[in-house]
């Protein structure tokens, strides 16, 4: 009997890496998603309604926006500067993102209140079409790697019990 629980959870523990290294890469893709969206959704603030960063920021946190976001705010609210705090919440709460996804994002926090809307909008078209690019590579690996990983996962989880059954 014990030697049939030790098995099982030989098997759930195999089994919950696998499940645990593809939830990984799909977190990287939906936190590429979120900030695609979060530019998009400050390009047409930009260009329409030209409001304060902070204003800014707020209402893209209102929704659904990535998670090192609201850290910024957060410490912008603190009176820290926008680009000290777009930095350090980049690197503490931008941890689904890999280093070449948060090199574009740490550039465009050195942009973003800096200079006039339009020359910003293009920045920010620009950081797009990077992410966009990053995104495109994400999902590949998901779809590729990430199935990969749980099905070694479960397979190894399988054999061990085979073996040992």
């Amino acid at each position: 009997m014990l030697k049939h629980i030790a098995l099982a959870l030989i098997f759930l523990a195999c089994g919950g890496t696998g499940v645990f290294l593809a939830r990984g890469f799909a977190a990287r893709v939906k936190q590429l998603e979120l900030c695609l969206q979060m530019i998009a959704a400050m390009r047409a603030q930009l260009q329409f309604s030209r409001p304060p960063l902070e204003r800014m920021l707020t209402e893209i946190c209102a929704g659904e926006c990535p998670a090192f976001l609201p850290g910024c705010l957060a410490r912008m609210q603190n009176g820290v500067a926008f680009p000290l705090a777009w930095r350090a919440a980049l690197e503490a709460g931008g941890r689904a993102l890999r280093e070449e996804d948060r090199r574009p994002l740490l550039a465009l926090g050195e942009i973003l209140g800096a200079g006039d809307a339009a020359g910003q909008c293009e920045s920010l078209q620009l950081h797009e079409s990077l992410l966009q690019t990053r995104l495109d590579q994400a999902r590949a690996r998901r779809d590729s790697r990430g199935k990969v990983c749980f099905t070694l996962g479960l397979l190894a989880g399988l054999t061990v019990m085979i073996l040992f059954f």
